[in-house]
């Protein structure tokens, strides 16, 4: 059902973070399973700022989701000095008050309080009130006003907690008498003075008070357009740390209060019976549990929490399949607590503690982790893999309080394509404004999100850049230093983004050799593998090739190939896609371990260009180098990581040329040809120091560098690179990795850490700008394989410091102090434990060296103030990592992908075909030298059934019918001739020669090439990217038709966006490379005058009687708006 006014669901799990859903993830569905908010379609990494501060506040956040307005930490309507806020659509109201003033129908869905921002905030507004003495009422104490206001605030649907906060003192209510309720507070920001309920009820509300009243209400004959529900005293929940809760006998959610799922499925319920419904409806939806048993650090309260919210995405999710015109929208503000999944742990015992930011020469400041119970209890067991197996895992935390953290909002629906990969707090606003009200409105900040060129082929070159360890957190960190908050890294800018799950076949979190293998191969494999089973037997590629990986293959098809490494030539991420080793075999000697071996693997694997660290892995024990001395040699006594030939000579041997530092690698570079091999041998051991701070002094005035000075980045590496392989004609595979993320992280090293994410992201740049620049047959991906340490940016403002802080009652970091400043982690009832924050000399203090403080760039706002780091430990953990994509296939990315899918879209980009279809696949299917046809009784191409074949029909006018049999998963080539094809779902259809006419009503997500020739596209389905070549084609779009890419290439092209008077498509076409004055765009029953064009961006929206039809990327409103370029017939 599709009703005229769109509708909207913002669902806010606050201090939710991927790392949060991972654990749900694992325990209730396994690591294979899949959550509902993991099967939504798009995905960005949030960024969630103030105007005054670096993180996110619940009152501060919740006002710039309501209002798109950045602003101070702690307001709650208002900007600072009490002054109104102007939303982004010009007006002083939040988008509810927006909706209630369209006759719009509105729902506050609420697991907390009443007067909890993330809801509240979207109708309420409370000043900061400054008393006779000087102390101040901050906004968001003001529980009782909060209330009151909510209330009057017209919402139809208002559920949640807090009756305390709607009884005056000395009233009984449903959930407490007079007594325990005026026990709780008599405070008058606390209790108002008038009875609300009975404001409520005067105001027409019906009131319910337990789940079962609400059952009973929803299922009633008659449904009330107004309904407020209040489920708990206070919250729905409570949010103590474990032992509290089991010493005091509470659970953690009231037995008689409705989930969120089922407040949000009754509010719909109660919606679509309104008579507005039409007219659109918006519901904002806050489970608050998530971030209150966060920053208590309650493990197993905190899974409750997510599974409520998960719920009622799922809810969300089935109201989108009712109500098509519906954007379900999801993002936290912060990251409560920073949890972080540690594994692998027995199951048998109780859980311990782990390394936590340590300093060489002291302990380890070690912390306790979370069991099923609390600190010190047995561990969580996952669901079920694929395979049957279990988990054992425990809970770490950063701290108590909120971060910045690794956030990523998710959309679904409606405009869902529309969330950038990386976005600002206020799109979230935006988003659901331009949705709710079917508008534009503007931005706070130009979208930085860039736009690839298009592609022109159906095959193109892979560039894998694997910042090892990295986070949304760790690209933060940099962003602020380097750019402020406001500024944008170029992995911001990348196309798409994705929640990358990376466990292996025996473990839940990545190790970095097989992580790599499972990149190299497509395979899940064991936790010690480098690039054998657990058996030492060859691994099957997803592709169905015994014993290769993509870059094997790569080689074997004629393509250039590379393989870039801050880190030594041997390591996993890099080497592993050209070597195997055994693990374990007869001795206890792991796979990983075996440099030497691994190295001589890489020299003769015909890599056209190797760039690394390493020297002291090439060189026999006794032999100098360029790098290794005899201090150095005699550090390296293992036989595993000796030789007993000098592998440079061998390199030599086999035609490489050898470069040892940053200046003779930009020689060669220069004067290579298409034949050019290189080998780069850029230090002993790694281009990095990766110690801790204080093994590096520095947080002395002698401090030893982080990289090694004559090295070049993997930036400098990758750009010379591309010089040499980007002259070949048949295509290239580069894999990029920056092991300095990795190493210096899990030594808790903050600034090592960022200097590392600085050289990833300008290898991103060097990559980004060759699709932009060179060849847009390019696809960039970036993927870590595990999260190293557990990063996060941190200030304490606006809030004073724990006590047993330097300086407590101020929240601002100076530049330096005398201490190292801490917070609070994971406390009980026994333990008051600390941790410790990193600045760029570490996290010690003396009066000579004091503690420093990391400095942020100005926002657009003004000044960020000074932050610190903590880490969640030491470990590799499974995390929040984020993939992204830009260039060639990069909106294949999905929202949740799995280690495995990196190898599937590289290997489709890189050979134009799934993987996972070509291993299904036998021989070729081959037609005639004439007119074939594979119509059913008459088909000239024997075995044809459509369904995962490649078929080639070769010369003559043939004719090729996929979706008459349901087909899917085909790559058809038709050769020479005027050819009809018709698609089914996910076909790669090449027409070559010949004008030839390709339909796709059926099915959809197709690749449709017409290559040379005058061609005809008609399309009626969703998904297809039709890609016209050379000659004059024409793109026919029917009505229905779901949002497809366009690319006419070379000739003056027709795009068909309104084929029939009075049709219109379902969703806007992407015309990805429109030429005005050269190509046309056709529209039929339609006057000039009916016409709108909206700048976004570099692009242009077209709008046929306010229904938007097309989005022509990279053409400015002014070019497109000109009569020349349609025809009007």
């Amino acid at each position: 059902m599709t009703t005229s006014g769109n509708h909207v669901i913002f669902i806010h799990p606050d201090g939710a973070s991927p790392s949060h859903f991972g654990f749900a993830r694992f325990i209730d569905h396994g690591p294979d399973g899949r959550l509902n908010w993991d099967r939504m379609e798009a995905a960005g990494v949030y960024l969630g700022h103030m105007e005054d501060q670096l993180g996110g506040t619940s009152n501060g956040g919740a006002v710039t989701h309501a209002t798109g307005a950045k602003v101070y930490a702690e307001s709650f309507g208002y900007e600072q000095g009490n002054l109104p806020i102007t939303s982004l659509d010009g007006s002083t109201n939040t988008i509810v008050e927006a909706a209630i003033q369209a006759g719009k129908v509105t729902a506050l869905v609420q697991s907390g309080a009443i007067f909890e921002p993330g809801t509240a905030a979207f109708v309420a507004k409370t000043e900061e009130i400054v008393n006779p003495d000087g102390s101040r009422v901050v906004p968001r104490a003001q529980a009782a006003e909060i209330a009151r206001q909510v209330i009057e605030s017209g919402v139809n649907f208002i559920f949640g907690g807090g009756e305390l906060n709607l009884l005056p003192v000395g009233a009984a209510g449903f959930h407490g008498t007079a007594a325990q309720y005026d026990a709780l507070s008599t405070s008058s920001s606390v209790r108002p003075s008038q009875n609300l309920i009975e404001l409520a009820q005067s105001l027409g509300y019906t009131i319910v008070y337990t789940r079962d009243q609400l059952n009973s209400l929803i299922n009633g004959a008659v449904l009330p357009q107004k309904v407020l529900g209040v489920f708990a005293p206070v919250h729905t929940f409570n949010d103590r740390a474990e032992e509290q809760l089991a010493a005091a006998g509470l659970p953690f959610y009231s037995p008689t209060a409705p989930a969120i799922a089922d407040m949000l499925a009754a509010a719909q319920r109660l919606m679509e019976a309104h008579p507005n419904f039409d007219k659109g409806s918006i519901a904002i939806v806050e489970e608050e549990g998530t971030d209150n048993f966060g920053n208590n650090n309650n493990a197993a309260g905190t899974l409750e929490a997510l599974r409520r919210a998960d719920a009622a995405i799922g809810v969300a999710l089935d109201f989108v399949e009712r109500h098509s015109n519906t954007l379900v929208i999801t993002a936290a503000d912060s990251d409560a607590g920073g949890l972080q999944v540690r594994d692998p742990l027995a199951a048998d015992r109780p859980v311990g503690t782990i390394t936590n930011n340590p300093i060489d020469g002291t302990s380890g400041r070690n912390l306790p982790t979370d069991g099923v119970t609390g600190v010190g209890s047995l561990p969580f067991l996952s669901a079920p893999d694929q395979n049957g197996d279990q988990f054992s895992l425990s809970i770490a935390w950063a701290g108590l309080p909120d971060f910045s953290g690794s956030i990523v909002s998710k959309a679904h629906g409606l405009n869902a394509e529309r969330l950038p990969a990386t976005l600002d707090n206020t799109k979230i606003y935006e988003l659901m404004y331009e949705t709710l009200f079917d508008t534009e409105i503007a931005s706070r900040l130009p979208d930085q999100v860039k736009t690839a060129p298009a592609a022109t082929q159906n095959t193109g070159n892979v560039i894998f850049i694997h910042p090892d360890g990295s986070t949304p957190s760790s690209f933060m960190a940099l962003r602020n230093i380097d750019k402020g908050p406001d500024g944008r890294l170029n992995w911001d800018r990348m196309t798409r983004a994705g929640v990358y799950l990376g466990h292996m076949e025996n473990q839940l979190t990545g190790t970095s050799n097989a992580g790599a293998v499972t990149h190299a191969t497509g395979t899940k494999v064991f936790n010690e593998s480098f690039g054998l089973e657990d058996d030492n037997t060859p691994i099957r590629s997803a592709s169905g090739k015994l014993g290769y990986t993509i870059l094997e293959e790569a080689i074997e098809s004629g393509k250039a190939t590379a393989l870039i490494q801050s880190g030594h030539i041997g390591e996993p991420g890099t080497a592993a896609f050209a070597a195997a080793t055994t693990n374990r075999d007869g001795n206890a000697i792991r796979a990983r371990d075996k440099t030497a071996e691994i190295a001589e693997q890489v020299i003769r694997s015909g890599t056209q260009v190797i760039l690394a660290g390493g020297e002291v892995y090439l060189l026999p024990k006794g032999t100098l180098g360029f790098h290794v001395t005899a201090e150095i040699d005699a550090q390296f006594a293992d036989a595993e990581d000796r030789p007993t030939q000098n592998l440079i000579e061998l390199a030599q041997s086999l035609g490489y040329q050898v470069v040892y530092t940053k200046d003779q690698l930009v020689e060669a570079a220069r004067t290579a040809t298409p034949a050019t091999k290189l080998l780069g041998i850029f230090a002993a051991n790694h281009t990095f120091d990766d110690r801790r701070e204080e093994s590096l002094g520095l947080n002395t005035d002698t401090p030893l560098p982080l990289y090694v000075s004559t090295a070049p980045t993997v930036a400098e590496m990758l750009a010379a690179t591309l010089e040499i392989v980007g002259k070949s004609d048949d295509g290239f595979f580069v894999v990029v990795e920056e092991e300095g993320t990795d190493n210096f992280a899990n030594n808790n090293n903050a600034i090592g850490t960022i200097e590392a994410t600085r050289r990833a992201d300008a290898a991103i740049g060097v990559a980004m700008n060759y699709v932009d620049q060179k060849d847009p047959n390019t696809l960039v991906i970036t993927a870590a394989d595990s999260d190293a340490g557990g990063m996060q940016v941190f200030q304490f403002a606006p809030y004073t410091r724990p006590t047993g802080n330097v300086d407590a009652s101020n929240p601002n970091l100076a530049d330096t102090q005398p201490e190292v400043p801490f917070i609070n982690v994971n406390r009980t009832t026994t333990n008051t434990s600390r941790a410790f924050l990193d600045g760029p000399e570490g996290s010690t203090a003396t009066p000579g060296q004091p503690w420093t403080a990391f400095g942020s760039e100005n926002s657009v706002d003004g000044p960020m103030g000074n932050f610190g780091i903590a880490w969640a430990g030491t470990p590799d953990f499974p995390g929040s990592i984020v993939t992204k994509t830009y260039g060639m296939n990069a909106d294949l990315l999905p929202s949740t992908v799995d280690n495995t899918g990196i190898y599937g879209l590289m290997y489709t980009t890189l050979f134009g075909i799934d993987p996972q279809v070509l291993a299904q696949r036998g021989e070729v299917l081959v037609g005639t030298e004439g007119n074939d046809t594979t119509l059913p009784g008459q088909s000239t191409v024997p075995g044809f059934d459509g369904r995962v074949s490649t078929v080639f029909t070769g010369a003559g006018n043939d004719e090729v019918d996929v979706a008459i049999a349901g087909g899917f998963d085909n790559r058809i080539f038709t050769g020479s001739g005027a050819d009809v094809v018709y698609a089914g779902s996910r076909d790669v259809i090449t027409g070559g020669s010949g004008s030839d006419e390709i339909w796709a009503i059926d099915g959809g997500q197709n690749r449709l090439s017409g290559m040379a020739g005058d061609d005809e596209f008609i399309i009626g389905s969703s998904g297809n990217r039709a890609l016209g070549g050379e000659g004059n084609d024409v793109f026919t779009i029917l009505a229905g038709a779901g949002t497809n890419h366009l690319n006419g290439g070379a000739g003056a092209d027709q795009f068909w966006l309104v084929s029939e008077p009075g049709d219109r498509p379902a969703a806007k076409q992407y015309v990805m490379d429109f030429t005005a004055g050269v190509d046309t765009v056709g529209l039929r029953g339609v006057a000039f005058a009916d016409l709108g064009f909206s700048q976004v961006g570099a692009d242009t929206l077209l709008r046929v009687s306010g229904v938007a039809v097309g989005h022509f990327t990279n053409v400015s409103a002014s070019a497109l708006n000109n009569q020349a370029n349609f025809a009007l017939v």
